[in-house]
């Protein structure tokens, strides 16, 4: 039985979608919801059953659910577990973007969105990742070091931060806290959670964010605005405010009829806007608006970002390889030679065994010293093989409690 929706929600949602659309979202409650993949072109290997995503390249619905934790390529950063209407930032990107860029991902945890865009914007484009919240930041970091790119950067900022700093970006995805309708099939706490204040009070808070940052956009460059809800108040009519006055023009990306995508026009614009509708699309639910800087204000550049708080940058770990310890980022870095360190094969047991954090064995003829741990050839992390005892170095946050 589908959970009961509240009736502000359900009234205001009906007359936004239509009774046919609203009909089929409220259907999707009662269907299996669809399992998605996006596989890092970075680190090739993951063999998967499923459907392709058609608006993300190497986004697979899987035919059968995986226990993912359990996989050691997911840890190896192969391939990241995430809806498909997040994954539409693909199709964004590679329409859009077509010579090396700088970016900015300014709500980036856990960082779905992140490692996609990294893998979609052209070779020598920058990624600079960022989250305000300290633990949701801490996500963030293990989740882009696992892909192993080294052109990224992670931050812990607010935007008024960046605004402070200086820095200009070519491109901006503001994916921005909101009311989270969308989730309502995935998680009924977030039905609890909604109310018509909450909804007025995130509407607000988003042109906050997405007024803090626009300094830091180029003129001429673009704004990717996204929410995982479906409420005009958070959507359409925050974009016409950025429009009308921040300065922008709204810009239309290429879609398929036949796959489900709902397009709807704000008012005074004639290029679209696009929202994910759970029964329409396979995913959960989504709007997405894409924006030219046309006018606003720009920060003036300065030559030191020492405001910012950068938690990991992929260029530098590198530099600090031949440490005692080698920072763990480094064994997962997609392009680190394969003779900077000992590699060994390890079973998919012991695997487990090393994500766990618990002690491995080693074969007799591993080399002594900080060696690389691999599944299926992918790395997973140091070990410090002292002969007898190979000393596990897997973070100690990052560990799986999965038996």
């Amino acid at each position: 039985m589908p959970p009961a929706l509240p009736p502000d929600f359900e009234k205001y949602t009906l007359q936004l979608f239509g009774e046919e659309r609203f009909a089929r979202y409220k259907g999707s409650f009662e269907e299996v919801r669809p399992v998605s993949i996006r596989l890092n072109p970075f680190k090739p290997g993951k063999k998967v059953v499923g459907e392709a995503v058609p608006w993300c390249d190497g986004g697979v619905w899987m035919s059968a659910r995986e226990e993912f934790t359990l996989d050691p390529l997911l840890h190896a950063g192969c391939y990241y577990v995430q809806d498909a209407a997040g994954m539409f930032l693909d199709l964004i990107l590679r329409q859009l973007v077509r010579e090396p860029v700088t970016m900015l991902d300014l709500c980036a945890a856990p960082g779905g969105k992140a490692t996609l865009a990294r893998a979609a914007l052209p070779d020598g484009s920058r990624l600079f990742c960022n989250e305000p919240d300290r633990q949701r930041m801490n996500i963030l970091a293990e989740n882009i070091i696992k892909q192993g790119h080294p052109d990224v950067v992670v931050t812990n900022n607010f935007a008024r931060d960046f605004r402070r700093s200086g820095m200009l970006f070519d491109v901006i995805l503001a994916d921005v806290p909101c009311s989270g309708e969308g989730m309502f099939r995935r998680d009924e706490n977030a039905i609890g959670e909604w109310s018509v204040g909450g909804v007025m009070r995130c509407a607000e808070l988003q042109k906050t964010i997405v007024a803090d940052i626009w300094p830091c956009l180029k003129p001429g460059g673009l704004l990717v605005y996204s929410t995982c809800t479906f409420n005009a108040r958070e959507n359409e009519e925050n974009v016409r405010w950025i429009a009308q006055q921040l300065g922008a023009e709204l810009v239309s990306i290429e879609i398929e009829n036949d796959w489900g995508i709902t397009k709807s026009l704000v008012s005074g614009f004639n290029q679209p806007v696009y929202r994910f509708i759970p029964g329409l699309t396979r995913s959960e639910g989504m709007f997405w608006a894409v924006m030219r800087k046309t006018g606003g204000e720009t920060a003036k550049t300065k030559k030191l970002n020492s405001i910012l708080r950068v938690v990991h940058d992929g260029r530098n770990i590198v530099q600090t390889a031949d440490s005692k310890r080698p920072p763990h980022a480094v064994a997962l870095l997609y392009n680190l030679p394969e003779n900077r360190y000992p590699r060994t094969e390890i079973t998919r047991e012991t695997a487990l065994d090393y994500l766990r954090r618990e002690a491995i064995r080693l074969d007799s003829n591993v080399p002594r010293g900080f060696v690389i741990v691999c599944f299926e050839g992918h790395p997973l992390g140091f070990v410090k093989n002292l002969g007898t005892r190979a000393n596990n170095l897997y973070p100690q946050a990052w560990r799986i409690r999965n038996k």
